[in-house]
């Protein structure tokens, strides 16, 4: 499974202008996994929703994480959500969120921040 071959990475930042945002559906035969983190006062959560490219949902979850940085709480969110999807035996995943850190670590663009090493180890096992 090549990270390239079906990570889109969302370069959205926060703006306080309104606009519509849409999903778009995979490609037929893939699912798509989408993950997010939140930070509220230090107070973090992520979760993550899969659907398949008609947008059927298949899977969600969300886990509260405790004290944590944001960038710790969006890479787990997506290694939650990826490692649900193979252990439910998807292989055509198509994965996107708006961390750029966490996308170009996974595309071996930047090197791993120590604070998620471990994360991103378990995702690329």
């Amino acid at each position: 499974m090549s990270i390239d071959n079906f990570f889109r990475g969302s370069s959205s930042s926060p703006t306080t202008s309104n606009h519509l945002v849409r999903w778009h559906p995979p490609p037929p035969g893939f699912v798509k996994l989408n993950f997010d983190g939140y930070l509220v006062n230090s107070s973090a959560a992520g979760g993550f929703i899969v659907r398949d490219w008609t947008g059927k949902l298949i899977k969600a979850g969300a886990t509260y994480y405790g004290d944590t940085p944001i960038l710790v709480a969006e890479a787990r969110a997506l290694r939650d959500g990826l490692r649900l999807m193979i252990q439910a035996g998807f292989n055509n995943i198509v994965i996107e969120g708006d961390n750029m850190i966490v996308i170009q670590v996974l595309k071996g663009k930047i090197l791993v921040p120590w604070q998620i090493s471990n994360i991103i180890e378990d995702i690329r096992i």
